[in-house]
């Protein structure tokens, strides 16, 4: 690490037309301890000073005469070709920042100057640039020192580290490693490109070298992988340090044309505690930075035990899908996909399984991420497409009509371009049309690069397959963006299927994707639909088909070949939920009170529902029709007024009646105010007023849909 002392005798200059401007820096240098500081109010001897003195860094103004703060960093570069030209730019118009990063500059503030940030970034600047020159005055710096950082690289640090732990274990000391980690440092590389990807990273070290203690040491491991080592600390020093690597990233970064908010996770590992040696602890430091990822990022974890434990079974695992890949363990299931509407099998998509020797089927969810992680995903992909090729060639010959199925795509199958050659080879080695394969992709697949993949879309329909987006709702596209893509289906997430007949915000998202799919000419398949009540309220909504246990589990080939050759079809719920029947909901926890509301109204010829709690009273919804509810106030669990206000999310074009005691009229008069009640009564109430109200209700309820009966809401919806 470079000592405070090297730091204070860094040789400055300050380059400004005005005086008072450059006593001013000059004032606020030297009180800091700075002791080699040079100024000029000429910009035309720059050039010549910085050739006779070096200087570790320029403060550079960029309006001035003569020559400007941009003809200087254009000047600069003739003088340091490799890029560490150590200018801070200190100006009055903060509209040029972009610019003159663009031209060389390492940082940017604007006046009038604030002393602590100034003589932060002046800190952070000097620790990079003086590695830098310590590195070159010793002939090793392409051997042992970042090029992009200045920072002690992976072997250099390595050798320190080494170093640290001797020295801890001859002095019976302590020491702390800290395994630092950008997050999601791929998209910026992947969408900003490689150049900006390197300034982040040096502005990244910047702050990290403006973190650390004389004593401590901090290296670039390579990427986005930095490490600190702290030397003698406890507990305390270790999170203080981890809390102040954190807090320095919280300022967005600024880079040329972008402001990012970035974070890193932090694994840390301690001597002697841990580990012994340097190599060990390095690796537990890693590991336990992988955890602090899976805990959700920003943030840190310090090594266990069971976090090596775990390690190593991820490695075991790794090694045995290598295997698996090697010897063909891998099979297909398939999952039929029906009609809403009618019943009927519109085709099945095909699921990739592992029947590991001596264990049995291995979970999809714990080997499909790492076949990710480790690139296997592409080779067993193409697997999965030659697989369902042939297969479908063998339906073909024996079925007059063999299903669509579809195959999922990887978003490192989609992005290594090879896709289509892979698709044609299996598809002229079966035989098979293409209309009979479908390919389902994940909204994150198709934005990694929005132009490459609709030009990898369109390649693919003009061959007649269908596109299908997967898990839609999960990801980040905008309509802008899916208008783009030629797509046929989106399927939406088991996440908002789930709790679809309970939960106003789901449910709200399943009705906007359906609409918006519909408007855009595309078909709607819901994912992992269970219960009747989610098939209802998904006929209800129009959804076009579904797929899930209600139906049918994922089926090994045979027994997918038996309900095709069974004609199975998927069971409706009883009646068209589109067609209007005058149906009654009536909610209460007292069975005595429901039975008499229920005899009490059946009279009037309506169709009446009970149900004693808030969550019978959900799945009656789901699966029924209906115009009018009746609910008590007082009930286990959940209210009355908190039920109705559900339903009137979930339910907007329901009339709601709620029955309460005087004590909560003001919890009730909230609800009315809410829009939530359509009416409320008191209890007891009056059996004839009861029963005119309602029907009052069921008249106003045709009204506002338009019609004057429900004679002619029916016939309009034959």
């Amino acid at each position: 690490m470079i000592s405070q002392a090297a730091i204070q005798d860094a040789r400055i200059l300050i380059v400004d037309d005005q005086l008072a401007n450059v006593k001013l820096l000059e004032y606020m240098l030297r009180g800091a301890g700075f002791r080699a500081v040079s100024s000029t109010t000429d910009s035309r001897q720059v050039i010549a000073m910085h050739r006779a003195a070096h200087y570790d860094l320029i403060l550079l103004d960029l309006n001035m005469p003569h020559l400007n703060g941009f003809q200087i960093l254009e000047q600069l570069k003739e003088i340091e070709p490799e890029g560490y030209v150590p200018v801070l730019v200190v100006t009055a118009e903060p509209g040029h920042k972009q610019r003159a990063l663009e031209a060389g500059a390492k940082d940017f503030v604007g006046k009038p100057v604030d002393q602590l940030e100034v003589l932060t970034r002046i800190r952070n600047l000097l620790e990079v640039r003086l590695l830098y020159t310590q590195s070159r005055d010793y002939g090793r710096r392409l051997v042992h020192y970042d090029t992009i950082t200045g920072l002690p690289n992976r072997s250099l640090f390595q050798e320190s580290l080494a170093r640290a732990v001797g020295q801890a274990r001859e002095q019976q000391g302590t020491l702390a490693l800290l395994f630092i980690d950008l997050d999601r440092f791929k998209d910026v590389n992947d969408t900003l490109g490689h150049a900006l990807g390197d300034e982040l990273l040096r502005q990244f070290s910047q702050r990290l070298a403006g973190c650390v203690r004389d004593r401590d040491t901090i290296g670039r491991l390579g990427g986005d992988e930095f490490a600190l080592i702290l030397a003698n600390p406890d507990q305390h020093d270790v999170e203080a340090a981890a809390g102040q690597l954190r807090a320095a990233l919280q300022p967005r970064f600024a880079l040329p044309g972008h402001e990012l908010a970035v974070s890193a996770s932090i694994g840390i590992a301690m001597y002697p505690a841990d580990a012994a040696d340097a190599p060990t602890l390095l690796k537990y430091a890693d590991t336990a930075m992988y955890r602090a990822k899976e805990a959700g990022r920003d943030t840190y974890r310090f090594f266990t035990p069971e976090m090596n434990a775990r390690a190593q079974r991820r490695l075991e695992l790794e090694n045995a899908l290598r295997r698996a890949v090697e010897h063909g363990e891998f099979e297909l299931y398939y999952q039929p996909k029906a009609d809403i509407r009618s019943g009927h099998i519109t085709g099945a998509e095909a699921l990739l399984r592992w029947n590991r020797p001596g264990v049995g089927l291995v979970s999809p969810a714990e080997f499909i991420p790492l076949l990710e992680e480790t690139g296997l995903i592409v080779q067993v992909g193409a697997w999965v497409i030659d697989t369902v090729c042939s297969q479908l060639a063998r339906w073909s010959a024996t079925m007059p009509a063999p299903p669509v199925v579809a195959v999922n795509v990887s978003a490192r199958q989609f992005a290594d371009g090879q896709l289509e050659a892979r698709i044609d080879a299996a598809l002229a080695a079966s035989g098979i049309d293409a209309d009979r394969l479908a390919l389902e992709i994940t909204e994150g697949a198709l934005m990694r690069d929005v132009e490459r993949s609709v030009e990898t879309l369109r390649a693919l329909k003009r061959r007649g397959m269908q596109i299908a987006i997967d898990d839609f709702g999960t990801g980040y596209s905008s309509l802008a963006y899916l208008k783009k893509f030629p797509i046929d289906t989106l399927k939406i997430d088991i996440a908002f299927i789930r709790d679809v007949t309970t939960n106003p915000d789901d449910a709200a998202i399943v009705r906007a994707i359906i609409a918006m799919a519909h408007s855009l000419g595309m078909e709607v398949v819901a994912e992992g639909v269970e219960t009747e009540a989610q098939l209802a309220h998904l006929r209800r909504q129009r959804c076009d088909q579904l797929q899930g246990y209600y139906f049918s589990r994922p089926l090994p080939v045979a027994e997918f070949e038996r309900l095709l050759a069974d004609g199975a079809m998927l069971a409706l719920p009883a009646g068209d939920p589109l067609l209007p029947v005058r149906t009654l909901l009536i909610v209460d926890d007292e069975i005595n009170v429901l039975n008499a509301l229920k005899r009490l109204l059946f009279r009037d010829g309506y169709r009446v529902l009970t149900a004693s709690s808030a969550a019978e009273g959900f799945e009656l919804l789901a699966l029924n029709a209906v115009q009018v509810i009746l609910c008590d106030q007082r009930m286990p669990a959940m209210s009355g007024a908190e039920f109705l206000d559900k339903v009137k999310e979930l339910y907007p074009h329901t009339f709601r009646i709620v029955l309460s005691g005087y004590t909560e009229l003001e919890t009730i008069t909230d609800a009315i105010n809410r829009g939530a009640l359509y009416r409320f009564y008191t209890k007891p109430w009056d059996n004839d007023m009861l029963r005119a109200n309602i029907r009052a209700a069921f008249r106003d309820y045709w009204r506002l849909h338009g019609f004057d009966t429900e004679g002619d809401a029916a016939a309009a919806a034959a």
